[in-house]
């Protein structure tokens, strides 16, 4: 018998924790925190979700995979009792490991010596290990590289017991490796039982989606018009970081970072896959001006630069506009900069007709569908997929191997 339990809602974006229990083994998939008010590293911590065995409790646990460092997905990784095995891509330990490091430096977010050393000890996937099957008690996993908002972001296919399911993870289509989705779908996917699949934009069907390589071209044409860009970005961001670097050279400006910035650079560098995420800031005065990439906690020195150089400035918010909203902060920037404040951003997340097209590659007819990360089980109706759609409820243990009564339970719920 295998089980599915989803330890939060998972009709909600952000702060998922999955587990399948098969035989008295059992796997986790991500440890996520809710989603923070404000975008900021350093928010009060969420409490122990007291799972017992994992992170409360005698350890009773075959592994957690962690799909990438976004806290929504990693945020609770800190209460994991310390003897289970913890897997995630090496370049998620990086970013998550420098982020900790000054965090805990300057004594923000409640962060210990023992999560940095808890990082240390964790088993890695690297670029060889993708699509490769790896055995975790009585599970086999193989993990797949996802075009994320996330460097080297992850989905896992799980089999046991002959059941075959794929967690996507956060996925989308438009980022610089978007093109791979599919072929990777087909090759290391392949069709499967159960597919656990992120909807994020399925509740936002306002909201315009622009390509990586689009947001470049929007970029340069900002680098030819102002002498200074700074851009309001995360850090973590690798992509994104990416395509104002390129505008940054193409308008032949300099592009500049601070010590925190080149510290994630410098520790991604084992892990680049291809040349166009070669980033290489400049300390160097360059007189057709420069791109600046700054963070929300720099209020004082982006409100200082604007004093000085405001006529020849730009800020650039390329952040969710959502953290905008509820960030007074942030909303004073914007007002502070008034026309010259654009937010020129792209999601992390796919659009419908992206996860339409992944889950009909992975899917027989009867393949379940089963969502999560997601604001609203009825937008994914508009879909319109064959496939069964399975609404599911936090803390329920869902019988995978009784697979035809969740077919049922799916058709009657539609």
């Amino acid at each position: 018998m295998v089980k599915l339990i989803f330890h939060k809602n998972p009709e909600r974006i952000g702060g998922g924790i999955t587990e399948l229990q098969s035989n008295g083994h059992r796997l986790i998939i991500d440890m996520g925190a809710d989603l923070p008010k404000s975008g900021s590293f350093s928010e009060t911590r969420e409490a122990n979700p007291n799972i017992n065995g994992v992170t409360s409790g005698t350890p009773d646990c075959d592994g957690v995979l962690i799909s990438h460092y976004h806290g929504d997905h990693a945020g609770l990784l800190h209460y994991v009792l310390s003897n289970i095995p913890i897997y995630m891509s090496r370049a998620t330990r990086s970013v998550l490991r420098v982020v900790k490091v000054v965090l805990l430096r300057n004594h923000l977010g409640g962060v210990t010596d023992w999560e940095i050393e808890q990082l240390n000890k964790a088993n890695l996937f690297t670029y060889a290990d993708w699509g490769k099957p790896h055995q975790l008690g009585n599970f086999i996993v193989t993990p797949v590289r996802q075009d994320h908002s996330a460097y080297d972001a992850l989905g896992f296919v799980i089999q046991v017991d002959n059941i075959k399911i794929f967690f996507t993870g956060d996925f989308r289509g438009h980022g610089y490796t978007g093109s791979k989705l599919v072929p990777m779908c087909q090759k290391y996917v392949g069709k499967v039982d159960y597919i656990l699949c992120e909807g994020t934009m399925l509740s936002r069907p306002g909201e315009v989606l622009i390509s990586e390589p689009t947001l470049y071209f929007k970029a340069m044409t900002l680098c030819q018009k102002h002498k200074y860009v700074l851009v309001l970005a995360s850090s973590t961001n690798i992509d994104t970081q990416v395509s104002f670097y390129r505008a940054a050279r193409a308008t032949r400006k300099a592009f500049k970072v601070d010590d925190f910035q080149q510290q994630i650079y410098n520790e991604l560098v084992a892990d680049r896959h291809s040349d166009i995420y070669d980033i290489e800031p400049t300390t160097e005065f360059c007189p057709n001006g420069m791109v600046l990439m700054v963070r929300a906690s720099q209020q004082s020195f982006i409100e200082a630069f604007f004093k000085k150089y405001g006529q020849d400035t730009v800020l650039v918010y390329s952040m969710w506009h959502g953290y905008l909203e509820k960030n007074a902060k942030l909303r004073h920037l914007q007002e502070l900069w008034g026309d010259r404040f654009v937010e020129l951003h792209t999601s992390g997340h796919g659009h419908p007709m992206v996860i339409k097209q992944v889950v009909e590659v992975c899917s027989t007819p009867q393949t379940v569908v089963i969502p999560m990360h997601t604001e609203s089980f009825a937008s994914w109706k508009r879909l319109q997929i064959k496939q069964p759609i399975l609404k599911t409820v936090a803390g329920t243990a869902y019988d995978l191997s009784d697979h035809a009564s969740l077919i049922n339970v799916a058709k009657e719920e539609a």
